[in-house]
């Protein structure tokens, strides 16, 4: 109560609790994960939607700009969009393949950063 740090690296001023730049550091370290793992999650959500069948994707797709109030003009400019990259995508299916591909890398290294991610998270704790 004297002004200097007890053992919790803390120090006490008016009644106010004053934590030291380590306490300040390590507190600021958990808030940056954090806000790091949220969207890293959200990211890792939508990119197995595309494993779905393809009715849930569109239903998945179909609410989004709802959620994210977005201002998304594509219905109105090119409807059917979705259909016609379907369509390319039966009738090509090396182009398929190679969309896959990149899907199972993106999960993977988006998989990989929330691990590394949440290890530190673990670490600072």
């Amino acid at each position: 109560m004297s002004g200097f740090p007890d053992e919790s690296g803390t120090d006490r001023l008016c009644g106010h609790v004053i934590l030291s730049s380590d306490v300040r550091t390590k507190i600021a370290m958990r808030a940056a994960c954090f806000v790091l793992l949220v969207p890293l999650m959200l990211c890792e959500m939508y990119l197995f939607t595309a494993f779905l069948p393809l009715r849930w994707q569109r239903t998945i797709n179909d609410s989004l700009p709802d959620i994210l109030q977005s201002h998304d003009l594509t219905p109105i400019t090119h409807p059917r969009m979705s259909e016609e990259i379907e369509s390319v995508l039966r009738e090509h299916v090396g182009l398929r393949i190679t969309l896959f591909a990149v899907t199972v890398a993106l999960l993977l290294g988006n998989a990989w950063l929330i691990r590394r991610v949440w290890r530190f998270f673990e670490t600072e704790i």
